[in-house]
């Protein structure tokens, strides 16, 4: 078995313990103290392999034994382990997906890009590839396990039931994400934080503040006409400890921009699109001398839930709560009550299989859908990236739908979870996979970036409560609420809304209407014959008059020809080397 592991951040950390014959190898960040890492081990020499999920933090856990090797990641999805065969047959594992296809002359997959662009929700049918045919992904809370010559994934973490008790997981989220802020800050010299103004970087930065003894660096961005700096500069105020740096973003930083200088990820990531803010960004961090930078990244993923929870409601015994939570958010996004009620239904009616398939059908016949809160109450959710792709893309995607479909008759979640908390979850895996991209891009830029909320004791503290007692329309995020008493100002409670941003895609794209042109005019996108480039430059020609365009989907779109450009440039110098050794063998 050859494991290999690349520069993830410079956050990582290396643990070993060793008990009887068993090593337990910890790369990341890792909530146990020293003894208890060794209490794991004697545990895992037992036969006990759960105990590898009771590390906590956010890490990759290897064992390692004579006769067995077992690896595992984390819940969130943010340290993927890959896995693929040589052409010789020895399996090989690792954390980058790049690295093994050039182990293993990995072919890009068409299939799994598509599927990866057209439904992003459904994380559980895309979750187990990569852009590689050859190169498979081990699901979050699953297991590698080698004996022998036997490679088998095998589900290791298995969640309890949630509780409906929102003190009780609001209290264990607190403790939870105390102890991954405190964890990390107490190792750092220099600590600086996001400080957005929002729930998610205010407790952060809070908490950061009330752990370090020097002041910690809080910063916060400005851009006209957005609110948030008010709100930070109170939440800095009332944590105290606080350094609060107003930067105002520069007016040549927008989206799609620099698109050349976007460095080489693992795997497409939407937020290359933004690059030249994130550039921008990620270097002042650098320049502060940070050695840690904290933010409320995943905060959302974690502290909230999809829509979909409605479907979970509309049932005999909690039909009470149902006419509330659809009054409510009926009443907060101006759409009638009965459509709420006829997606909540529909939904509880409606298999996971059974919503695979409808999905598979809906691609194949080009069907435009319905706009609106409601549509997000679904098992998948659906990418406005359909409106480029080409019929044979969505072909694809439609049989791959169809294959999982007969495979599973409910999503891949670890634990006996509704649909609500099963969208939710892979919703979670999702930005987990999305969020490692980021801290690889953070620490190409010097950026020691971590995100608490991913770690997995914060992770099951929040999946301690169902669904629809994470989310309710009355109160926004309330196991937050419930942790940050008295680290945040009583005013952030009421505070329902979130700066909007996308003045800023909008002028972007106007700015670089030239750039997205040429980008999908011989895109390699449309030489794989999956997007239509006819249809994308129509789409840039409307955002640049201005009209609405869906930027979420376009960030996706532009980033997968980036990142497929770049591998294109990394392949022509992988056969370089290669040419270059082969003569040096030679000679």
């Amino acid at each position: 078995m050859r494991l290999w592991h690349g520069p993830s951040g410079p956050s990582d950390r290396v643990h070993l313990a060793e008990s009887n014959g068993t090593s337990v190898l910890i790369l990341g960040h890792c909530s146990l103290a020293r003894e208890d890492q060794r209490t794991v081990a004697r545990q895992v020499a037992a036969g006990d392999l759960t105990a590898m999920t009771s590390v906590g933090g956010s890490c990759v856990v290897i064992a390692a034994s004579e006769d067995m090797i077992v690896v595992t990641g984390d819940l969130a999805g943010q340290r993927v382990v890959f896995h693929a065969r040589t052409p010789e047959g020895q399996p090989v594992a690792g954390s980058h997906a790049n690295r093994l296809a050039s182990l293993v002359d990995g072919t890009l997959s068409r299939e799994w890009l598509a599927t990866r662009l057209l439904v992003p929700g459904a994380a559980d049918v895309w979750w187990p590839g990569s852009p590689w045919s050859e190169v498979a992904a081990l699901r979050p809370g699953w297991a590698l396990q080698v004996t022998g010559h036997r490679v088998q994934p095998r589900q290791l973490t298995m969640l309890p039931a949630p509780e409906n008790d929102v003190r009780k997981a609001g209290d264990l989220v607190g403790h939870a994400l105390s102890r991954a802020v405190t964890g990390r800050v107490d190792e750092a010299r220099h600590p600086t934080v996001d400080l957005s103004g929002g729930w998610d970087s205010s407790t952060v930065a809070a908490l950061a503040a009330r752990a370090q003894d020097a002041s910690v660096s809080a910063i916060s961005l400005t851009v006209p006409g957005v609110d948030d700096v008010g709100t930070a500069r109170k939440v800095a105020e009332h944590a105290g400890g606080l350094e609060h740096l107003l930067w105002l973003v520069p007016r040549e930083v927008v989206p799609y921009s620099d698109l050349e200088s976007v460095p080489f990820l693992d795997e497409p990531a939407a937020h290359v699109a933004n690059s030249s803010r994130s550039a921008w960004w990620l270097r002042g961090i650098a320049d502060t001398g940070s050695d840690l930078h904290l933010s409320g990244d995943g905060g959302d993923a974690v502290l909230s839930a999809l829509p979909s929870y409605l479907g979970d409601l509309a049932r005999v015994g909690t039909l009470r709560e149902f006419g509330k939570h659809v009054n409510g958010w009926a009443s907060l996004r101006h759409e009638a009550p009965h459509w709420l009620v006829r997606a909540g239904v529909a939904l509880r009616q409606t298999g996971y299989g059974d919503a695979l398939r409808v999905e598979a059908d809906h691609l194949e016949g080009g069907n435009t859908r319905r706009r609106g809160f409601a549509t997000l109450v679904t098992w998948l959710g659906h990418s406005r990236v359909a409106e480029w792709m080409t019929p044979e893309a969505r072909h694809l995607v439609a049989a791959r739908l169809r294959r999982h479909a007969a495979e599973h008759d409910s999503p891949v979640v670890p634990g006996p979870f509704g649909i609500g908390d099963s969208a939710s979850w892979m919703a979670l895996n999702v930005f987990g996979r999305k969020q490692r991209l980021y801290s690889e891009l953070a620490a190409a830029n010097g950026v020691n970036h971590h995100a608490p909320y991913l770690d997995d004791d914060v992770v099951r503290a929040c999946w301690s409560a169902p669904a629809w007692v994470r989310t309710t329309p009355e109160q926004a995020k309330p196991l937050i609420q419930r942790a940050a008493v008295g680290l945040v100002p009583a005013e952030l409670a009421n505070r329902r809304t979130k700066g909007d941003y996308s003045a800023l895609a909008y002028q972007g794209i106007r700015r670089n209407a030239d750039v997205l042109h040429e980008l999908f005019t011989g895109s390699r996108l449309g030489a794989l014959g999956l997007v239509d480039e006819v249809a994308v430059r129509w789409s840039v020609d409307q955002g640049t008059a201005g009209l609405p365009v869906g930027l979420g989907a376009l960030d996706a779109l532009v980033s997968t020809e980036v990142w497929l450009r770049g591998w294109e440039k990394r392949s022509a110098a992988l056969r370089g080397e290669d040419v270059d050794r082969a003569r040096a063998s030679s000679t």
